[in-house]
């Protein structure tokens, strides 16, 4: 089954929203969405939540499922990598796997710093303990390949 995943400026579109509104609405928690990189994705599910709470009135989100020891960890990965282009096929690589991820890794995201001037890449990942151990265990294969 595959799961759509909306951008904010097509569920902008889909609410007749504007783009900032949808951006605060999901900020503030109304609106359920994940970052995938920089940019917010919300999915069908969490759209139509949205829309059938606005419908009944509701001006609270719905309660976000917590498990009882839910816990996030964060962690920055720096590598030097002259190429710009390089290092942002590493990012690239990063979303794919996030779009495709196992449930069981949690809610995740990651974001992306290249410094030109020094020609050094920075991944600041958060997300649950096995995400940060899964994208650790794939960036030691990135760097044995090189």
């Amino acid at each position: 089954m595959k799961k759509e995943l909306f951008t904010v400026e097509e569920t902008a579109e889909i609410l007749n929203l504007h783009e900032k509104t949808v951006q605060r609405f999901l900020r503030e928690g109304r609106l359920r969405g994940r970052k995938i990189g920089r940019a917010w994705m919300i999915s069908a599910e969490d759209l139509k939540d949205y829309a059938h709470g606005e419908l009944r009135g509701e001006d609270q989100p719905p309660p976000v499922r917590r498990e009882k020891r839910d816990m996030t960890v964060s962690a920055v990965v720096e590598f030097y990598e002259r190429e710009p282009g390089e290092a942002s096929r590493y990012s690239n690589s990063l979303i794919a796997m996030l779009n495709v991820k196992d449930p069981s890794w949690g809610q995740s995201r990651f974001d992306f710093l290249y410094h030109d001037g020094e020609g050094k890449a920075r991944f600041i990942l958060y997300g649950t303990p096995r995400f940060i151990g899964e994208i650790m265990k794939f960036m030691e294969i990135i760097q044995e390949q090189e």
